[in-house]
């Protein structure tokens, strides 16, 4: 306890010295959200590198990752206090940094060969490359075992021809994490699937950016034609992705909503209540109060369901953080917009206020469907944890 005591106080002390702390007043104004113009994502995603790696170097960054593999070999209570601390100051995002670090680094680790581990771990961490998910299509969202990008042996190789989309951050990326059919006759369509790493300089790859519901330039259709790829660049076993697959989607359904931002949303309510001069209302309050609560049972939950991960539990039940989150995001959401009145629904008004709850009420409906909807994650749930009959197909 003592150790994680003076860890917290040092991490604090130099983050201190580097950004000036947030007071709750100014918490929904700290742009922790999505970019809404090109200039702006080049910004945040810089800002987010040059901060990793300051982290990093100061051995503040990958604190449980072994340290053979570039981390700090400390435990999970570390990597909370660093996260916890991040929240007090006003530094950049690190949400363009967020698949590698919350996805590519457990599934590599996971599931990848010791020298694929060696290879690519430390650059990962040290924020020297960035790393992007392709596993949705156009025809394959939620519904993923569809996916029809094919991967055709050759020789020694893979050819890959196929179509990705909803790709956070691949016109940033260094490296992919892709999902690919290398079996089309297997005749239970998720046993053919194979986990490639694609690395996203390789010719015939082509990043085209969308913008989003909310304004923001981090999504991105990747077309791949005739892309060559190796044996090594495989993580896992060819044909059995799926389960490589299962592992990246319950850590993205329990961390990139459940474990990020502590508190953030009750100090967003209490901001705007305080703004409103409604911090006395007892209706105010007592809906405050209720976001406060319910948030706490998401921390708790994630925690439960990561402590169960680490010991071989249920894969699926990421699902119920996936759910509960989306739920909650939106109902914190909801709860600014009507405190904040009618500039709570300008949009680019240049107010910072109006400009976040706006564009946090779109994306509040975007976290329900993003990472698989909430009635697929509700299928998921009763199947493989209830044990409920699957659905009739």
């Amino acid at each position: 306890m003592d150790d994680l005591i003076e860890f917290r106080a040092r991490v604090r002390a130099w983050l201190a010295e580097r950004y000036p702390e947030i007071g709750p007043q100014k918490d929904d104004e700290r742009g922790d959200t999505i970019a809404r113009a090109p200039e702006g994502h080049v910004a945040m995603v810089q800002g987010a590198i040059t901060l990793q790696k300051a982290l990093y170097a100061a051995g503040f960054w990958a604190t449980r990752l072994p340290q053979e593999y570039g981390g700090q070999g400390l435990t999970r209570a570390h990597d909370d206090i660093v996260a916890e601390e991040l929240m007090r100051f006003d530094c950049p995002s690190l949400r363009p940094l967020g698949i590698g670090m919350g996805l590519a680094m457990p599934t590599i680790l996971g599931a990848a060969g010791e020298e694929q581990k060696r290879r690519f771990l430390p650059k990962l961490v040290a924020a020297d490359e960035v790393w992007c998910q392709l596993f949705s299509e156009p025809d394959a969202g939620s519904d993923l075992v569809s996916l029809r990008c094919k991967a055709m042996r050759d020789g020694d190789t893979w050819v890959i021809t196929g179509q990705k989309v909803w790709s956070s951050f691949a016109s940033d990326a260094h490296y992919g994490m892709l999902l690919a059919r290398t079996d089309p006759n297997s005749d239970k369509p998720h046993s053919g699937i194979t986990m490639f790493i694609l690395p996203m300089d390789r010719k015939g790859v082509t990043v085209v950016p969308l913008v989003d519901i909310a304004g923001g330039h981090h999504f991105n259709e990747v077309f791949l034609e005739e892309v060559v790829l190796r044996d090594d660049e495989i993580i896992g076993e060819v044909n059995r992705g799926w389960q490589v697959a299962n592992g990246t989607l319950s850590g993205e359904r329990s961390g990139y909503l459940g474990g990020s931002g502590k508190g953030r949303r009750r100090r967003q309510a209490l901001a705007a209540a305080a703004d409103a001069g409604k911090l006395h209302d007892a209706v105010v309050r007592d809906r405050i109060v209720d976001v406060a609560a319910r948030e706490r049972i998401l921390e708790l939950l994630a925690e439960r369901i990561h402590a169960g991960a680490a010991l071989g539990g249920n894969p699926a039940a990421g699902s119920l953080v996936k759910v509960y989150a989306g739920n909650l995001e939106q109902q914190s959401s909801e709860l600014v917009i009507d405190l904040r009145g009618a500039s709570g629904i300008a949009w680019e008004a240049g107010h910072p206020d109006a400009d976040y709850a706006a564009h946090a009420l779109n994306g509040s409906r975007q976290s329900r469907i993003a990472g698989g909807t909430h009635e697929i994650q509700r299928n998921l749930m009763g199947e493989r944890i209830l044990g409920l009959p699957r659905e009739p197909k």
